[in-house]
């Protein structure tokens, strides 16, 4: 009798090891995922809450709820790309910028994630249409300037144009999600002060604020960009480009076509970022 509890007890022990094991190395659907905006910041956001221990983050884009083929494949194949759950992480994070525009990805996620925190960072629409433009030109050699697209007749049709009327996408979203399930984050902040809108975020998630001021310094040879003191702390080769001049005709022009999108934006969402 002794032996056979004995061996029971050896059997609980390796049962109850292998579990928790499972649970260290397991993968979970996201509860938090930023949406949005491209050339916002997303990746630098990203980057800067991975320093957090409570949290895992996903090292690329998923493209899950935009892309029809990769949406057919189910929420397990969704599961399995998302990071490995290590000591005491417990929430999951994903960014995947083209969600906010992305006519499919808002019901998507709502009927599969219905409980999820969503994070939308923003810039002045200007400086985004810019940087947008910057990303494109380094993949060609012979490209306009800015100013010469704002010049042509269709303009406004324009993806880096488009993207920067944020207040046609949030209404979208604002269909399945309330205002309070949405943080928004100003990216031209984030830049500026990192650890104040990482002490928004991390309220927002319901995490401590672990991180802070001390986290960060500033690359002098990446336009004074924000990194984390830590090993490859600072975004790649592709952040902190140099951006043209644009003429003020071209920002007057730029000026007039977000204004009213801005305060349609400022409304809606209930901010009071300084650049609206």
């Amino acid at each position: 009798m002794i032996l056979v509890i004995i061996i029971v007890c050896i059997i609980s022990t390796i049962i109850s090891s292998s579990s928790s094991s499972e649970i260290t190395n397991s993968t979970n659907l996201p509860q938090a995922i930023i949406i949005g905006v491209k050339k916002c910041g997303t990746r630098a956001l990203l980057k800067f809450l991975s320093i957090h221990p409570a949290i895992a983050a996903s090292s690329t884009e998923i493209h899950f709820f935009d892309s029809p083929k990769n949406f057919q494949l189910g929420l397990d194949w969704y599961r399995n790309q998302m990071p490995i759950v290590k000591n005491n992480q417990y929430l999951t994070i994903e960014k995947t910028p083209h969600y906010f525009i992305d006519r499919q990805t808002p019901a998507r996620i709502f009927h599969l994630l219905p409980e999820v925190k969503l994070i939308l960072i923003l810039r002045d629409p200007i400086i985004r249409a810019i940087s947008d433009y910057v990303q494109i030109k380094s993949r060609h050699e012979f490209y306009p300037t800015f100013d010469e697209f704002i010049s042509m007749k269709n303009f406004t049709r324009w993806t880096p144009i488009k993207i920067g009327c944020y207040v046609i996408y949030l209404r979208r979203w604002l269909k399945y999600f309330p205002l309070e399930r949405i943080h928004f984050v100003d990216g031209e902040n984030l830049i500026q002060r990192p650890w104040q809108e990482l002490e928004y975020v991390q309220q927002f998630l319901n995490i401590s604020n672990h991180i802070q001021q001390e986290h960060f310094y500033f690359n002098s040879n990446k336009r004074g960009f924000p990194c984390v003191k830590q090993p490859n702390g600072c975004l790649g080769t592709s952040k902190g480009r140099q951006h043209p001049l644009i003429s003020e005709k071209t920002r007057e022009i730029l000026k007039n076509l977000y204004s009213t999108c801005n305060q349609q934006f400022k409304q809606l969402a209930q901010i009071n970022f300084s650049w609206l």
